[in-house]
């Protein structure tokens, strides 16, 4: 990327990286070895957070090359590797990973890369983080959402095979004591609730309210799927 690119993609970070310069060099004071790859914007953000969050490969490998620090967290405690999670930014996910960026990081609100990947409906990303170890147990701190949860509530059957191929509990509940399972049935996702059963999730199973997942279906309005998985528990 040329120079005039850069100041015109990170206006903001370029004025605090000169006027660090600037201060350096009126008090006579020597240069940082981070000298300007550490300059944060309101946000919060680092050059090498903001370049992930915008898919900017080529400066993230610049950045890198020169020493940006990987763990670096904007004010909303989000790392590059979250950034380039929520993006879909695979490429750039996978050179964060390769220079050993913390792949279970977690924000303010207790989501981690492989959450916020999973809520954005990054299926490469998801399958990329899986591979290279990341924990899939992590729910956040307020609703207690898993990525499963995520994954089944919002129907993304290509996403929960992911989650399920690489280990995550099938019928871990939220804090009101909803399953994936009951989250798929109230949305209508018939293919995730499929995939569910057929490695094993409960749908006896009731939350705190006492509803099962064919209740939450009816509430839902998809009474087919409610009768279907009455169906399924007559079989049992």
């Amino acid at each position: 990327m040329l120079l005039k690119d850069f100041v015109y993609r990170y206006p903001f970070l370029v004025s605090i990286a000169l006027a660090g310069a600037i201060l350096l060099a009126l008090f006579g004071l020597p240069r940082l070895a981070h000298d300007g790859l550490e300059a944060c914007d309101q946000l919060g953000r680092t050059p090498l957070i903001a370049a992930a969050e915008q898919g900017d490969r080529e400066t993230v490998v610049a950045l890198l090359r020169r020493g940006a620090i990987v763990e670096s967290r904007d004010n909303c405690r989000w790392t590059a590797l979250m950034k380039a999670a929520a993006g879909g930014h695979l490429d750039i996910a996978r050179q964060l990973l390769d220079v050993r960026a913390f792949i279970d990081h977690r924000d303010k609100a207790g989501y981690s890369s492989l959450m916020v990947a999973v809520v954005n409906g990054h299926a490469p990303v998801v399958a990329l983080l899986i591979e290279r170890g990341a924990r899939l147990d992590f729910a956040d701190d307020n609703l207690g959402w898993t990525a499963l949860i995520w994954a089944a509530k919002d129907g993304r059957p290509g996403i929960v095979r992911h989650l399920l191929a690489g280990g995550a509990e099938i019928d871990d509940a939220d804090r009101k004591g909803n399953t994936p399972l009951m989250w798929a049935a109230r949305g209508g996702h018939a293919s995730v609730i499929e995939q569910l059963l057929e490695v094993g999730a409960d749908p006896r199973l009731t939350n705190h309210a006492g509803q099962s997942a064919a209740d939450l279906a009816s509430v839902g309005r998809h009474p087919e799927l409610a009768r279907r998985l009455t169906s399924y528990l007559s079989t049992r």
